[in-house]
């Protein structure tokens, strides 16, 4: 995607949450990202003029999730999946570690320490005032060789005008595609009969109530989106799908409901390959800001 008509935007360091930070700020929309642990995207907001939306980033201020040293904290971040095990214990691999920043013209690159032989980098360029390409990599700096995905999870805060959804099958004339229900997992479960999710002949919707909750698709169109009604906007994400690649159970998309919908996760995975020393994966998002959607009733949802 070309960039397109916008105007000036402001990138300068700042402090969220007791960390450094990046804000990046254009008439429409500002976003926040921390440096001083992470890489993680801990602020997004829509700009109305002189007015502003709430955070739709979820963001554990009181530091309560976590596993072992690990910090959930919130807001957009990566994890390295493997295959055969995309929440293998290198994925709760604590990012804690300081990062280092470039700020470019149009846009910022933030790279993290290398740890477990990995290392995380979050780029973020602007396409036009609402609309954003990040770029998720995790490169191999070793001599030797590491396979696997790079999984780039959304946390966001829902209210109760908050619903979900994702876009189904890919059109052709010969269309299935695979869903995969977690019923239990790392001391974690799931309904299996969940009124929380329902399916049209064009979408997945999600309505989190409070109940935990995941759910993994395959869902080759690569786009899944939070519609806030109140705050009359809607967040989506579109990742690539690689028809000939592989992904975690088939499946390139997910959203985790947490209990007391205390976040819910957009999720995309980037197909699993193997790294050669000196050479780096991406899962490519394309992010915007837009009207609301209507998942129970849009027919095609185009970013």
């Amino acid at each position: 995607m070309e960039n397109r008509g916008f105007t000036s935007m402001r990138i300068q360091k700042t402090v969220f949450d007791g960390l450094a930070a990046v804000e990046m700020k254009t008439a429409k929309v500002r976003i926040i990202v921390v440096t001083g642990m992470g890489p993680r995207v801990a602020h997004l907001s829509a700009i109305r003029g002189k007015t502003e939306t709430r955070n739709l980033m979820f963001w554990d201020y009181e530091k309560k999730y976590r596993r072992k040293d690990w910090q959930l904290k919130g807001g957009h971040r990566i994890w390295p999946i493997r295959p055969k095990g995309d929440e293998a214990e290198e994925a709760y691999a604590p990012d804690n570690g300081e990062c280092s920043v470039r700020i470019k013209k149009n846009g910022i690159s933030i790279r993290g320490p290398e740890f477990l032989g990995i290392r995380k980098s979050l780029s973020i360029r602007r396409l036009d005032d609402a609309t954003f390409a990040v770029d998720n990599a995790i490169a191999n700096p070793t001599e030797l060789l590491w396979s696997g995905g790079v999984w780039a999870l959304t946390s966001t805060a829902p209210t109760r005008a908050c619903t979900y959804g994702i876009p189904l099958g890919d059109g052709s004339a010969w269309d299935a595609f695979a869903v995969v229900i977690s019923k239990s997992w790392g001391g974690h479960a799931s309904l299996i009969d969940d009124s929380q999710v329902s399916m049209n002949e064009n979408n997945m919707v999600i309505v989190p109530r409070g109940r935990e909750c995941k759910r993994m698709i395959q869902a080759p169109q690569g786009i899944m989106g939070m519609t806030d009604t109140a705050e009359k906007i809607s967040f989506l994400k579109h990742s690539p799908y690689d028809r000939h690649g592989q992904y975690p159970l088939n499946c390139n998309l997910s959203f985790y409901i947490g209990p007391k919908n205390f976040m819910v996760e957009m999720e995309s995975m980037g197909a699993e390959k193997t790294v050669r020393p000196g050479e780096e994966i991406h899962n490519l998002e394309t992010w915007a800001l837009r009207d609301p959607v209507d998942w129970r009733k849009a027919e095609k949802v185009v970013l």
